[in-house]
């Protein structure tokens, strides 16, 4: 059965008894299911359904950190480009202790909502491309990134900053 809960539906109902205690429910079962894709899928939108509903990501930090310690990277891959394409602007980042995962300035994307729950509805299996095309990104922001990054190590390295720029500048008259 499904909840409208904040105008999102959700597959287990916020005000049962217990709700609280669903993180450790979903991780337990979720680091059972590693090699199921699909059982996997399920447990993971819940997961996303605790975070809309709470708004506390510490159940995705633990499937992360599950899918860690089984050393299955394709399963980390999963969740973290499904839960980018469900919280636009989320931010991972590293601490002490692993990682911590920010929503405070992230959208939250109803289309990606509804694909999960579409592909958790038909069966599809987490580790399946069908899962991976639908939560894809299309932009090419990570590309800029990249180039940003390589930028800052050559100037970390000790390059001339002058010569760096002349050089790009060469390159792109040669490429058009």
């Amino acid at each position: 059965m499904l909840w409208p809960i904040g105008g999102y539906l959700m597959t287990r109902n916020p005000k049962q008894k217990g709700y609280g205690k669903m993180t450790k429910e979903i991780v337990t079962a979720f680091n059972r299911s590693l090699g199921n894709g699909a059982a996997m899928g399920k447990l993971f939108a819940d997961a996303v359904d605790h975070v809309i509903a709470e708004r506390d990501t510490t159940v995705i930090v633990k499937l992360i950190n599950a899918a860690q310690k089984k050393k299955d990277s394709q399963a980390e891959r999963a969740i973290k480009l499904t839960f980018a394409a469900i919280y636009d602007g989320a931010k991972i980042t590293k601490t002490k202790t692993g990682i911590s995962i920010k929503i405070a300035d992230a959208t939250l994307s109803n289309s990606a909502v509804t694909s999960l729950k579409q592909l958790v509805a038909d069966g599809m299996s987490m580790r399946g491309t069908n899962w991976g095309k639908a939560f894809k990104s299309d932009d090419d922001g990570e590309a800029e990134l990249d180039y940003i990054k390589a930028a800052n190590n050559l100037l970390k390295r000790g390059f001339n900053p002058d010569a760096l720029i002349a050089a790009i500048q060469a390159a792109s008259r040669q490429a058009a």
